[in-house]
């Protein structure tokens, strides 16, 4: 590894701060192992040690498992940064095809959203399954879950929930290689 890791237990991992300067806070990673060595194949420390330089950022840069090279963040981390000397990134936000973050256009005017906005919200919220502990319309075995977290979204298009083309706008054709639940 051409970077200074330092390992704090099996699954933790650090950029020290004095890695690069600049940085404000230690880069931190969640991995094991065997995923630091494939991660190490491309430049997600260094965007890891980047973006532990952002104005305001709060105790440390860190990234998940999944973690992989993207434009300004790594793809898979995350960092708290001050409310009045923080920034926004869309680089963090998530703007990568895959990054759970998705874009709907529709020919509505914002005049004839904004006198229903809050229902618009609301509706969304109650609508659209997200985070852990969601319901939505699948009810899957366990032995379906680890399936589809292997097959990805190809497991999907072979059950008539999705089209073949759909898969060739999906990062990695909608699933990563290795997939182990």
């Amino acid at each position: 590894m051409s970077h200074p890791l330092r390992k704090i237990d099996d699954y933790r991992w650090e950029i020290p701060m004095d890695y690069k300067p600049g940085m404000r806070v230690p880069g931190l990673i969640y991995a094991s192992k065997e995923l630091i060595r494939e991660i190490a194949k491309d430049r997600s420390f260094e965007q890891v040690a980047n973006t532990a330089c952002l104005p305001g950022v709060v105790r440390a840069a860190t990234a998940m498992p999944d973690m992989h090279f993207g434009y300004g963040f790594p793809i898979g981390g995350v960092v708290a940064t001050d409310a009045r000397e923080g920034v926004i990134s869309p680089g963090g936000v998530g703007f990568d095809i895959n990054c759970g973050v998705r874009l709907a256009t529709t020919l509505l005017r914002r005049e004839d959203v904004l006198p229903k906005l809050r229902r618009v919200i609301n509706t969304l919220y109650d609508e659209v399954p997200t985070g852990v502990g969601s319901k939505g319309i699948l009810n899957l075995t366990p032995a379906e879950e680890r399936d589809l977290m292997v097959q990805g979204a190809r497991w999907m298009v072979e059950r008539d929930m999705g089209n073949p083309e759909d898969l060739a706008h999906c990062e990695a054709g909608g699933c990563l290689e290795g997939a182990n639940p």
